[in-house]
This record gives C-alpha cells, structure tokens and sequence, in this order.
C-alpha cells in the first residue's frame, strides 16, 4: 500500500495533525533544557506506546523558541500516520509501513528548487558575526553527563565531489561555540565516505545542518540508504511528491525550502577536535574522540522557529523507534534485491539498539534459513548482532509467539550459528576494546526441520468466532 500524496508539507502541518488528534500535549510552564526537558521526554517513552505522546515545550527558560519531541516515532502508529495508514481500532498494518519505504526505494522522486523568496526557510538570515546558535533552545540530552548542548535530530547534508550527489544523515553535533559545531562522521558511513574524498584533496567541505525538516527528510535521514541515492528523492517517494529544496546562502548544498532551521557551515581538512561524551543509542554514554568541526558561515530560519529533538540514549526512545523501522525496510528491501526468495517481514525489537533482527520466511529450500542470516550481515554489517530466522506462522511483532517458536523449533546443537570476527559498532559497550571493532554474531534457524503435531490450541476460526461474540459473555473487553 502506498499513499498517492502528501499530507505534510513541513513539520509545522504534522504537528498541527497530531494536534488534532490527540497525540501532541503542550507544556506551557518554564522549563530547563539542560535536565527537565529530556527527563520529560524520557517520562512519556517510558510509558506503554498507547498512553506515548509528542511533545511541544512553549517555555523553555531564557529562550522564546519552542523545542518539540516525540515528534515522529513516539509510537509505530505515530510513524505509521505521517505516512497515511490508516488506524483501525487503535492497529496499524504494519507490513504497509515497509511496503511503503520498499516503493520509495524503488520510486525516489526528485527534488524540486525553489526560488528563496518562496523558501520560509529564508525568512530570516544571519552571516557572519550575527550568527549565534546558543540563541536557541539547544537541549543536554543526558543531564549531568554530556559534554554540551546536542543536536540530535540536525540533517547533515554533504555533497560528493566526484558524483555530485548530495548525501543526509542524521549525526549528532555537539555546540562548541555559538558559531561551532563538532560533527560525529563515523568511518565507514556515507558521510565519512566523502568527508575523505575532500581531505585527501586538501579541500574544505561545503556541510549544511537542517533542523525540524519535513517529517518525511527525518524519515529517511536515520536509514542506511544505499550509497549514492540522495535520500532527499527516497523522502519524496515517502511523501508522493518531491520535496521543495532550495540554494544555500553561503555554499554550494541545497536545503529542505520548508525546514525550520538551516545551519550552512564549511569543515576544514585536517580539523579535529574533542567531541562527546554523549548518551548513545546502546543505551551507555559514548566516549569522548576526536571529530571534525563545522565553522557555520550562516544561519537561516523560519519566523517563530521550531526546534525538533530526537531523543537517543536507552531505548526505547524516539531515535530508536525511527532507526528500527528504516532499518527494517531497508532490510526487507536489501533481502529481497539479493534474490533471496520467500522473505515475508523484517522486525527489530525496540530494546535491541538495531542488533536483534527477526525475519519471517516461507522456507523454500534446506538452508534458507542461513542464506536469510548470510543476507542480513550482509545488508547491515555493523548491526544485526543477533538474527532470529522463523516460519510464515509466527507473528515476528508479538514477543510471546517468537520466544514460543525458540522454545519449540531449536536445537541449538544444530539450529545456532556464530560467525566470528565480524564487523561491529564501536558504540556497542560489548565489544572488545582492542579488536578495531571485530566481534561475532549469532544466527538462530527458527523454523521446522520436519513435520510437527498439530498445535495444542483451538482454531483461528474458532477463536474468531469467539471475538465477535465477544459482547454476550459479559467480559470485559479484550486487549488483543
């Protein structure tokens, strides 16, 4: 299923919808960014996801710009919306969230500029000593433990010098000055790609920072996109319709026109400096290294600018319900580009920090199950620390029905597979701290070797019946 158009020209329609429906609450009493913002935000996604909501701080102390979380992926249903599924009885089919991605994927639409007369982006410009990011409500998304102020949901956009083709991810930056911003550009990422191809030139990197874009541009952001797609056109897929971009004041990028913050700014070769620590998405504070810093040459922004904030560290959090999904999409999509037949639905579980992977086959063959866990750390090389293979008959959302299919379908003599030395995440705490990010990985076939028994359960047709009937017992209502 895939939604003909888009709803949600910027962040600003989104949140008017979620408004209206229920899901944003405003806190309208002075709040401190520096602790009580992200301890809220970390209150409401402790909850169970129906009782989660987005969250618009309107007065946050000593700034008049107001500071939105949870905006996206406070839930799947929250994520799902934005996309235009529909939710029936408080559901969501969440296979037609993936259909959609898959299709985006397939069908990336290009962006279309704009002149910057027309780009609310530009509706107010600051250069050179004018700029001053502290003037704006920047959180500490671990209070008392990061280094600074983050930016955790900026747009990096970098553009490769050889190919031309413009690039975003969303990497955190750390306020070092109210016109510096260290930038994370881990190695092997796309952004480290072209960051080496300028410095082994000698050449400055034109980088443009964009914050609070529309939701679709935060969507694919957070994916692994494959390399030389802009993730811009994968956005315009998303949304039915390309995304409006418009020219950079300063340097040679072009931005989301309906973004509600662009920071335009160059890195200069060579240039390190101390970066972090900060709260990372395992769930552990990141150490402090060495990264590469943005010197901003200009700052654009919308009237009654909105700041967005993607909190990260232990999940399950907002950053890691976006990177699960994009994961399990791009996922599904990478399996099913390989060839590999009778894959069905990818699903990471949310405390897993991307490194728990569940696939949902219909087995063909003998094997499939290793070929699917070959094709995985194939697609995601530093994620996917544990693969779970199982049968079309587990639903692979319900946590109950895959520890079930565990319990029943393994012999870990036969059915476990370790692949040792194997790329990993250096952020991941488990690793061996003098490997150069080398660990292992565990794949579990799930599915039957041989003909089972009947289940020891009454029928779908039966239990169905049962549902609808429901009413007359004089029970109270069922959950699932």
């Amino acid at each position: 299923m895939h939604r003909a158009a888009t709803q949600f020209k910027d962040l600003r329609a989104w949140l008017a919808h979620l408004e209206a429906n229920g899901l944003l609450k405003h806190v309208s009493v002075p709040i401190d960014k520096d602790w009580e913002l992200a301890c809220i935000t970390r209150q409401v996604m402790r909850e169970s996801p129906e009782r989660r909501y987005a969250l618009q701080f309107d007065d946050v102390k000593g700034f008049s710009t107001p500071v939105v979380t949870n905006s996206i992926g406070a839930t799947r249903e929250m994520y799902a919306m934005a996309l235009g599924i529909p939710i029936v009885n408080g559901m969501i089919d969440k296979a037609a969230i993936h259909a959609n991605w898959v299709h985006a994927l397939a069908n990336p639409v290009p962006v279309k500029e704009v002149e910057a007369e027309s780009a609310p982006c530009k509706e107010n410009i600051r250069k050179g000593e004018k700029v001053d990011l502290t003037a704006f409500p920047i959180p500490t998304w671990t209070p008392g433990k990061d280094a600074a102020p983050y930016l955790s949901a900026g747009c990096v956009i970098q553009k490769d010098p050889e190919t031309g083709i413009q690039n975003c991810g969303v990497y955190r930056g750390m306020i070092q000055g109210p016109n510096r911003v260290g930038v994370l550009i881990q190695a092997a990422k796309d952004s480290s790609i072209i960051h080496q191809k300028y410095e082994s030139e000698n050449r400055p990197m034109d980088i443009a920072v964009v914050i609070s874009p529309p939701p679709y541009v935060a969507m694919t952001a957070v994916g692994r996109v494959p390399y030389g797609v802009d993730e811009i056109t994968v956005s315009g897929g998303l949304a039915g319709e390309p995304v409006e971009v418009v020219k950079c004041e300063t340097i040679d990028l072009m931005v989301p026109a309906h973004a509600e913050m662009v920071i335009e700014g160059i890195v200069q070769p060579g240039t390190r400096e101390p970066e972090g620590p900060f709260g990372e998405f395992f769930g552990h504070m990141g150490p402090q290294i060495r990264s590469p810093v943005i010197e901003i040459t200009a700052l654009t922004y919308r009237d009654g600018t909105i700041h967005q904030g993607f909190q990260e560290q232990m999940p399950p959090s907002e950053g890691s319900c976006i990177k699960d999904i994009a994961m399990e999409s791009l996922l599904l999509g990478a399996l099913r580009g390989m060839g590999i037949p009778g894959v069905l639905d990818v699903y990471v579980h949310p405390m897993s920090c991307q490194m728990h992977v569940v696939v949902r086959i219909r087995p063909q063959f003998p094997g499939h199950a290793r070929t699917v866990m070959s094709g995985v750390w194939t697609a995601y090389p530093n994620r996917s620390k544990l693969v779970v293979v199982v049968e079309d008959d587990c639903d692979i959302y319900d946590d109950d029905d895959v520890q079930w299919h565990l319990a029943t379908r393994v012999q870990p003599q036969r059915d476990l597979v370790v692949w040792r030395d194997a790329t990993g995440i250096s952020l991941d705490p488990s690793m061996p701290r003098d490997t150069c990010n080398y660990g292992s990985k565990l794949g579990i076939d799930a599915t039957r070797k041989h003909v089972y028994p009947e289940r020891s359960a009454p029928s779908k047709d039966l239990l169905d019946r049962v549902i609808r009937d429901w009413a007359k017992y004089g029970l109270p209502p069922l959950s699932r």
